[in-house]
């Protein structure tokens, strides 16, 4: 995969396809393959670009805390180095969603339509236990985090229909070793200033059974950013993967409804 650089950066990202931007950005201990099913889908009528920020892929810097600011520069070193038309399209999942839509604040004239998905605003005290517990087990045991990722991302149906077997062969596959510095971010992330800064279309898309950022948090997202709009997904957090059809066909449509209205 090609690479970019800033801010003492080298950036890995993933692309393909041709025509307009749509860069998909994962979230935490995620990467550019987060995103096959949705690259595959959109591939032939967009430049897909999937970007790996700070603590996942190839991506290397120079070591200190993670900040939003760095992830900003991150996205827009991966988008001016590839060949996407611009203004982009930009999703952002989780901890990417609140990436994305920094960017949609500092750079509005470099985003055409912003999607969030299940996203937050700013830890509640639910929330930041939360996170510390996460940040706790990762120190104490990865594979253990891995297991809790597992039971906590997905829907109640869907561990049972995945097995244990199922589940232990997720959990095998490792959890990433960058994922602590990104998960001490989330510790003290607030997109609360960004928000009315953001000028582009926005849809911002909840799960309705998320056990890790439940789904209260998105929909407060939507309210705190003017004119967006709202859909939910009956999933858990891990609805890119559950839901991916269904989440396929919500962007579909947003990204094109200027362009059916037009028509």
């Amino acid at each position: 995969m090609p690479f970019a650089s800033t801010q003492g950066s080298k950036v890995e990202y993933f692309e393909t396809g041709t025509g307009p931007g749509l860069v998909l950005v994962h979230g935490t201990g995620g990467d550019a393959a987060t995103y096959d099913g949705l690259r595959d889908t959109f591939q032939n009528r967009r430049t897909v670009v999937c970007p790996n920020y700070s603590g996942s892929g190839a991506t290397e810097d120079e070591g200190g805390p993670l900040t939003l600011d760095l992830l900003i520069a991150q996205i827009d070193a991966a988008i001016e180095d590839s060949s996407a038309e611009g203004p982009v399209d930009l999703v952002g999942w989780s901890q990417g969603a609140l990436a994305v839509a920094g960017y949609a604040a500092v750079h509005p004239e470099k985003v055409r339509r912003l999607v969030l998905l299940t996203g937050w605003i700013k830890n509640d005290a639910r929330q930041q236990l939360y996170f510390d517990l996460w940040h706790r087990l990762d120190q104490l045991d990865h594979a253990t985090f891995g297991r809790f990722l597992q039971l906590n991302g997905w829907t109640r149906s869907q561990v049972n229909t995945f097995g244990v077997t199922g589940v232990e062969e997720m959990v095998s596959g490792g959890v990433p070793a960058g994922i602590g510095r990104q998960i001490a971010l989330n510790l003290e992330l607030d997109i609360t200033e960004y928000l009315p800064r953001i000028t582009a279309p926005t849809l911002v898309i909840g799960a309705t059974h998320d056990h890790m950022i439940p789904v209260e948090h998105s929909r407060a997202l939507h309210e705190a950013i003017p004119g967006s709009q709202y859909a939910e997904l009956a999933a858990g957090h891990f609805a890119v993967f559950e839901k991916q059809a269904e989440l396929a066909e919500l962007i579909r449509e947003f990204l094109e409804s200027d362009e059916a209205a037009a028509a």
